[in-house]
């Protein structure tokens, strides 16, 4: 009899669950979406500014720019996720220990 309540208090979480990430997959895409668009708009300021100053073709300006301002900061975010977070991959117990006691070189208090 208590499996019941168990399996119905799961089945909710997986639900609350699925509907959490279905909206943070739509809110990552809107995000993304945002950022192509101010890409897009600022690379065309770029190009209108170097085609006006540099005598540059407006369109070849327009993409560069707004390849760089786009790749740019997407590329450091990548890094950014790709790296392993801080302390992945310390040890977890001090590097001097015998059966779970600390050794150190150090000699303790008069209490220690």
């Amino acid at each position: 009899m208590e499996k019941e309540p168990e399996l119905q208090e799961v089945k909710v979480a997986r639900e609350v669950v699925g509907r959490a990430i279905r909206r943070l997959n739509a809110l990552e895409y809107l995000i993304l979406f945002l950022a192509v668009g101010l890409a897009l708009a600022a690379g065309a300021v770029v190009g209108w500014l170097l085609s006006y100053s540099f005598g540059l073709s407006f369109r070849w300006g327009w993409a560069g720019s707004s390849m760089l301002l786009f790749l740019i900061p997407a590329g450091v975010a990548y890094l950014r996720e790709a790296r392993p977070p801080e302390g992945a991959g310390r040890r977890t117990e001090p590097p001097h220990s015998e059966g779970g006691r600390e050794v150190t070189s150090k000699p303790k208090g008069f209490h220690g």
